[in-house]
């Protein structure tokens, strides 16, 4: 029997998923299984149980709350140890890049699983954050962070709950001022004023927004999406689709651009900034540096 913890955030989503099922749920998949909440202090200590697995049952957020906590332990190795998410967020931008199923029973535990190296992004010049596993950019994603962070929503239905915040995207874009980006990945050299710049390492941003299809977060490599300013009435276009449940991967081509490297130096001339879920506030048009650190994660993932 396997020994393994479960990180379990019980607000997340609708909250409708309680230690007592989930325990029982991976026991039966013949784990010795030791429980941990988010909401307690101390959870991050839960590597001291030397777990052969993690179970993280939350959203993105408490995926990457658990990233930093094996990132940064001090027991040898705790980065790779393999992670299986229960995905319970509203969005799940990170379970849907490595498509795990969003319904959570006993018989997809027992599944038999691969693992997958998962890479970060190590960023510097700047003091708030120094990596991310989603991604960082600059424009409209950043500024509709900070406008939920103002507006609470009602998370008890997550569908609900997207729809109001691909909502408040969409009035963004349409107000929102283009600035000017100076972008150096690998050799290859962009200036341009744009709505949004995003060096990602997933597929998704935000409200299940499929901004990068092609990138996957183990290929040692960063996608780096743009979207100009004259492409505005065309991005909005495409958010009316997408709240209309209509994802067409062409329209998303056609408004974007989308570069690959392993190393990009940005300098945006604006303020809104986000490194995963977090505002770098006070940003004073610093060069943020940031480089592929290969396979520093491992999750679980069907074959």
């Amino acid at each position: 029997m396997k020994k393994a913890v479960l990180i379990h955030n019980p607000t997340a989503g609708s909250g409708e998923h309680d230690k007592a099922e989930l325990m029982d749920m991976i026991a039966s998949a013949d784990y010795d299984i030791t429980y941990f909440s988010t909401n307690q202090p101390g959870w991050q200590e839960f590597t001291t149980k030397d777990p052969e697995i993690v179970f993280v049952a939350g959203g993105d957020g408490t995926v990457q709350n658990l990233a930093q906590s094996l990132l940064m332990s001090k027991r040898t190795g705790a980065s790779a140890i393999p992670v299986q998410i229960l995905p319970f967020g509203t969005a799940n931008n990170i379970a849907h890049t490595l498509e795990i199923p969003s319904e959570v029973n006993s018989q997809n535990l027992k599944k038999k699983k691969q693992v997958k190296s998962f890479d970060i992004g190590k960023v510097s010049g700047i003091e708030s954050s120094d990596f991310f596993i989603e991604g960082m950019g600059f424009g409209i994603f950043p500024k509709l962070i900070r406008e939920m962070e103002k507006n609470e929503v009602d998370n008890e239905d997550p569908d609900k709950e997207l729809r109001v915040i691909l909502m408040n995207l969409i009035a963004i874009v349409k107000d929102f001022e283009p600035k000017e980006a100076e972008i150096t990945i690998d050799d290859e050299k962009i200036n341009d004023k744009f709505l949004l710049v995003e060096l990602l390492n997933i597929k998704f941003i935000g409200p299940q927004f499929y901004l990068a299809p092609e990138a996957d977060p183990g290929d040692g490599k960063f996608d780096l999406v743009v979207i100009p300013e004259e492409n505005r009435a065309l991005l909005i276009q495409y958010l009316q689709e997408v709240l209309q449940g209509r994802k067409n991967e062409n329209s998303l081509r056609s408004l974007s651009k989308t570069y690959r490297g392993k190393k990009a130096i940005l300098q945006w001339k604006g303020k809104d900034v986000h490194i995963d879920d977090d505002l770098v506030e006070h940003y004073k048009k610093e060069k943020i540096v940031v480089e592929v650190d290969p396979g520093k994660l491992k999750f679980l993932v069907e074959e």
